[in-house]
């Protein structure tokens, strides 16, 4: 199950879905410096949930295509739930095409 809801009240600022999300697949935050004798170094900082971007494509009644829609425009941060955690992060596209949705998150942190 997938929830996305405004971080204030808003009577239309909920939307749940029974799609679920596969957000474990992240980019971890490694460089390769060359250095001046021929070899290289590399620099391993992990990763953090701050890198992930969640994408989503989904059935969705026309009722909630425009709640989504209503929250896609009048807010720049959501929250966001699913089976792996609760996120804040925004909303980066939403495409709602004959009631099928493709959207992409941006996760800014994971809430407790």
């Amino acid at each position: 199950m997938i929830s996305i809801s405004t971080t204030i009240f808003d009577c239309n600022g909920s939307v749940v879905f029974d799609d679920s999300a596969d957000i474990r697949e992240n980019v971890a935050r490694v460089s390769r410096i060359k250095t001046l004798d021929g070899g290289v170094v590399i620099n391993n900082s992990g990763f953090s949930d701050g890198d992930m971007t969640v994408g989503i494509s989904s059935k969705i009644s026309e009722v909630k295509a425009k709640d989504l829609w209503h929250i896609f425009k009048n807010y720049t941060s959501i929250n966001f739930s699913t089976e792996h955690g609760f996120f804040l992060g925004s909303i980066k596209t939403l495409k709602i095409n004959n009631g099928r949705i493709t959207m992409s998150i941006l996760i800014a942190k994971r809430d407790v």
